[in-house]
């Protein structure tokens, strides 16, 4: 029993695979829970017009399947799913975004592996379906479902009670945070801009912006230091303070120890949260995110996501969660 259960733990340790078949990006988390989201045509013969496709499933025997179309508007209403010209499923848009689950989001994602495009009825196809069915079988293999009968596209005779389990998502301890960030004294800033160099970033005419705070709980202070910029991307230098004294902040993130510098950081009060959002370009369409608690003596990573490909596609992909208790 020793032996299967530190496999899990250590499955559940590091971040799922991130991998990318012709126009689509697919991810599985550490607990196996896998995504894949459709990209901007390689060959550039499909004008996409703002309009996105993802599948999402669920680890386990069970696993739930979610197909979710992003649309260019906004607007409410029943709106057909096609591929191929042929309506495959209708759905009820509510914020510009169809969400099919069920043996709905079953058919739909049979007829993406079979498909050569897919989109609303009567706009043509604008989302490639090229590389689709490889990302679908990706899923299967990444869940234990090839060769069964809950497979997408790997199907065979399994029974649905040979998926194994996912392992159990990491548990991490918080504090929760506090009602108050003690007050950053000029003396204090000077400080921690004279042992961070930060301020030499700046100049007279790109002043460097004001640290933000926030209280972390426990005495502790959460001290964002802005520390260079570029066209869509700020740098900030993490310190925390105890009684009025300075010190960089550690990370953790899955199992690795991580820079003290974040970017575009941003710190929200009420769920004691401290994000990174580091984009590759300024359409937002790559890149690197993450969310992080305090635990009284560093900040843990809870959510690890990822975009390799710069593509079109801001529905950046989860590779790692943990799940949180305060």
């Amino acid at each position: 029993m020793f032996l299967p259960a530190l496999a899990l733990a250590l499955a559940a340790s590091a971040p799922g695979p991130i991998k990318t078949f012709t126009d689509w990006a697919v991810a599985c988390d550490n607990v196996r829970r896998c995504e894949m989201t459709s990209l901007e045509p390689v060959d550039g013969a499909t004008e996409i017009d703002g309009t996105a496709l993802s599948v999402t499933r669920e680890a386990g025997p069970t696993g739930a399947v979610v197909v979710t179309l992003s649309l260019p508007d906004t607007g409410d209403g029943a709106r057909p799913l096609a591929v191929d010209g042929k309506r495959v499923a209708t759905g009820r848009a509510e914020k510009g975004a169809l969400r099919f689950t069920g043996a709905e989001a079953l058919r739909i994602a049979a007829a993406l592996a079979e498909g050569r495009r897919a989109g609303v009825e009567g706009r043509g196809g604008n989302v490639s379906l090229a590389g689709a069915a490889a990302a679908l079988r990706f899923i299967d293999a990444q869940q234990g479902r090839a060769g069964g009968v809950t497979a997408l596209v790997a199907r065979g005779t399994k029974p649905a009670t040979a998926v194994p389990a996912p392992p159990p998502l990491p548990v991490i301890r918080a504090v929760s945070p506090g009602r108050h960030a003690a007050p950053l004294s000029r003396a204090q800033l000077a400080t921690l801009n004279r042992i961070s160099g930060c301020a030499e970033n700046y100049m007279p005419d790109f002043p460097q912006p004001e640290a933000e705070t926030g209280a972390l709980g426990g005495g502790a202070t959460l001290v964002l230091l802005p520390c260079g910029a570029g066209a869509y991307n700020q740098s900030s230098t993490v310190y925390v303070l105890r009684g009025g004294k300075p010190a960089l902040a550690r990370f953790t993130a899955a199992g690795a120890v991580m820079d003290e510098t974040l970017v575009n950081a941003s710190w929200d009060a009420r769920t004691g949260t401290l994000s990174s959002y580091a984009k590759g370009r300024g359409l937002g369409d790559c890149g690197e995110a993450a969310d992080y608690v305090w635990d009284g003596t560093r900040f843990r990573a809870t959510a690890l996501h990822r975009m390799d490909d710069c593509r079109g596609s801001t529905n950046w992909l989860t590779v790692w969660r943990a799940a949180v208790r305060r």
